[in-house]
């Protein structure tokens, strides 16, 4: 299969978010209804409520969180910072790839590609996702999609739902049970995001795959050993392997790696970008400003996974 690049483009699509065919995807946190809106609030079958931003994001959390469970403004910042730099490129093309992969399979199967939905769960201020949209529209014009990022981070849905206006953005906990029905999405993003593997499974359909990134063992090594930082949790592939072995079949890996260069500030944004930022010590910020370039490298591992019998609801 030819891989499609994906090019950048300015602006956003000019369509705005529909909502009938999103919220028959969307129930409501604390019954499990399907809801309808009411003007600026979504409004579920036993008349539970919530706000819909001015921004466009709905917030379906149904208590107030410790801060410390999202990610900070100053952290959404540097991270969107370094990404529109274009640092994690070849991550972007990898995952265009396999999704592009995954839809024309399904075309060739059916003849014609259904109406699909995918989430990015644990999508931050919307980069991955919004890319991806951007790549599909022109590889695959005729598909009709439906795109939802969820995250814990009001903050980010914010800023997400401002930056990509035909999305849909949810504030809700990834760690509890989703806010979507059974079998509602087709693919499921997961990209340096917490995962819920049985909640994965409930709302997919049979057959949708589930797409987790997460960095290889020398992913910025050399950043991390200069500064005192955070290292990869050991044998994260195989851990994740295991997690999601009772509800999913395993498909494969699809490695990432590229040599990236940093200046000053881009040593600064992937430090402040990342759960570095919860542990920095006065050595590190010293170090951090001290440092004016550094060769590195960027290192991911895709894991695909699919689902191929139908689970519990």
């Amino acid at each position: 299969m030819e891989v499609i690049s994906i090019i950048p483009i300015n602006g956003e699509p000019v369509n705005t978010r529909a909502t009938s065919s999103y919220l028959r995807i969307l129930v409501c946190p604390l019954c499990h209804t399907h809801f309808t809106q009411v003007g600026s609030m979504l409004k579920c079958e036993n008349s539970h409520t919530f706000d819909i931003a001015k921004e466009g994001y709905s917030n379906l959390l149904t208590k107030k969180l410790p801060d410390s469970m999202g990610d900070t403004k100053e952290m959404l910042i540097a991270r969107r910072a370094f990404l529109e730099q274009g640092h994690y490129q070849p991550l972007v093309t990898a995952l265009h790839t396999l999704v592009y992969e995954y839809l024309t399979r399904e075309r060739d199967a059916e003849n014609v590609l259904p109406y699909l939905n995918i989430l990015d769960a644990g999508c931050g201020e919307g980069y991955y996702l919004g890319q991806l949209q951007r790549a599909l529209v022109q590889s695959l014009p005729e598909a009709h999609i439906e795109y939802v990022g969820l995250d814990i981070a009001k903050e980010a849905m914010r800023m997400a739902a401002k930056r990509y206006r035909s999305i849909h953005f949810l504030v809700a906990n990834l760690k509890e049970r989703l806010v979507f029905a059974n079998d509602a999405l087709h693919i499921l993003l997961n990209i340096f995001a917490p995962r819920n593997a049985s909640e994965f499974a409930r709302v997919l359909t049979l057959g949708g795959i589930v797409l987790i990134v997460i960095p290889a063992p020398q992913h910025l090594q050399q950043l991390r050993a200069k500064l005192g930082l955070l290292s990869i949790e050991e044998n994260k592939q195989e851990h994740v392997i295991a997690q999601f072995a009772p509800h999913f079949t395993y498909i494969g890996a699809t490695e990432v790696n590229r040599a990236l260069h940093l200046d000053q500030q881009g040593v600064l944004q992937s430090v402040m970008m990342t759960p570095n930022y919860w542990h920095l010590s006065d050595e590190i910020k010293y170090a951090m400003h001290e440092l004016h370039e550094i060769e590195t490298e960027l290192a991911f591992t895709c894991l695909v996974f699919r689902k191929d019998t139908q689970g519990d609801s």
